[in-house]
């Protein structure tokens, strides 16, 4: 019975140590690594419908710095984050095109949210969440910032302050 008790023991710390190293270790070929992995892909050419009517090719804006935000109305760091966007879109006109696609919800439902945050930059709805699914957004808000070719020169999961979005602007902005 005390050799069987051992084997369970010794069992049981070797499954919580393969646990913990494969925890704090991840491969190379680790496909949960979120948005990171995206950078120095090109950024997809997804059509999403804009709340404020028509639709907007995403492949249209090469030629531009791009801030592409994959954000939703319930999150909590989404909304706190809106204004730093809005900031940073009316500081930038000209230099940076700023576009919000809501992901999983309605076209009125980011509507709305637009509307109460005073968002003047394109916003979109992505009800299928496919650019979601093709940048392997691994929370909201994420962000992308996107140089003139198309590549997407960096990846953000999570809220971001004005002035870290100010200075990854900058940073596409001269490449």
């Amino acid at each position: 019975m005390v050799a069987v008790l051992r084997w369970i023991v010794g069992a049981i710390v070797a499954v919580a140590l393969v646990v913990l190293i494969a925890a704090f270790f991840p491969s190379e070929n680790d496909q949960s690594r979120g948005p990171a992995q995206v950078v120095g892909m090109t950024a997809p050419g997804l059509t999403v419908p804009l709340v404020s009517g028509g639709s907007l090719d995403l492949a249209t804006l090469r030629g531009h710095d791009v801030l592409l935000n994959l954000w939703a109305s319930w999150c909590g760091p989404c909304r706190r984050e809106m204004p730093a966007l809005e900031k940073l879109a009316r500081g930038q006109t000209g230099r940076l095109i700023v576009v919000a696609v809501d992901q999983g919800e309605a076209p009125s439902t980011a509507a709305l949210f637009a509307k109460r945050f005073g968002v003047t930059f394109p916003v979109a709805a992505d009800e299928e969440q496919r650019l979601g699914t093709q940048l392997h957004l691994a929370g909201m808000p994420s962000s992308f910032f996107i140089d003139k070719s198309g590549v997407i020169r960096d990846a953000v999961d999570g809220e971001m302050t004005y002035d870290a979005m100010l200075s990854k602007a900058q940073r596409i902005e001269n490449m």
